[in-house]
């Protein structure tokens, strides 16, 4: 599905469950992936304010993109960083850990600045230590989804956290099976 004809109203606004289980893990594995929401790029080579999330206005929420990248290890930009804010959580879905997600704060210099990143990773231990495809035990160590949102209040980050839990996992069986059957949420 191309998510820039989607009808007025609706938004990409997926869960922490569905863009590892959906997007993530069949990007990994080479699989098809039911819409073009989320680009691949070179992450790290950009600063937060030159990521191009104008491109995503007409289908996510105000200032805020998906991206599929590489991680790097320092998570260094041009002039900036992406500093860790907290430990990895744990993503579930069937009563296993199918992932892992952590925030980030964009640093331009040495200054705070209101970009946030959450990174979305595979669990290493749905493959196994001795798999086969040495290849792709080192994409799914390395692959990363970043959902990038400007933040307006900069004085308390941990709304970005509550934001993000009220969008996880607890709704009811009959909106989980919507949301999967669709993978579009309407707007509020």
């Amino acid at each position: 599905m191309n998510v820039e004809s989607l009808p007025v109203g609706y938004r990409f606004w997926p869960r922490d469950t569905e863009l590892i289980v959906h997007y993530l893990i069949n990007k990994i594995l080479n699989r098809p992936i039911s819409t073009n929401a989320i680009k691949e790029i070179v992450f790290y080579d950009f600063d937060a304010d030159q990521l191009p999330i104008g491109r995503f206005s007409a289908y996510c929420k105000a200032n805020e993109a998906y991206f599929f990248t590489h991680v790097k290890q320092e998570r260094t930009t041009k002039s900036g960083h992406w500093e860790s804010s907290g430990p990895d959580e744990p993503i579930m879905y069937d009563n296993k850990i199918v992932g892992f997600k952590r925030l980030f704060v964009f640093y331009s210099g040495e200054e705070r600045s209101n970009w946030i990143m959450h990174e979305y990773r595979v669990n290493p231990d749905l493959i196994s230590a001795n798999a086969p495809n040495k290849a792709l035990k080192s994409k799914i160590d390395s692959y990363v989804i970043c959902k990038i949102q400007l933040k307006e209040d900069t004085e308390n980050f941990s709304e970005a956290n509550e934001e993000n839990a009220s969008n996880s996992d607890s709704y009811d069986d009959e909106t989980s099976q919507w949301a999967s059957d669709t993978e579009m949420h309407d707007e509020d």
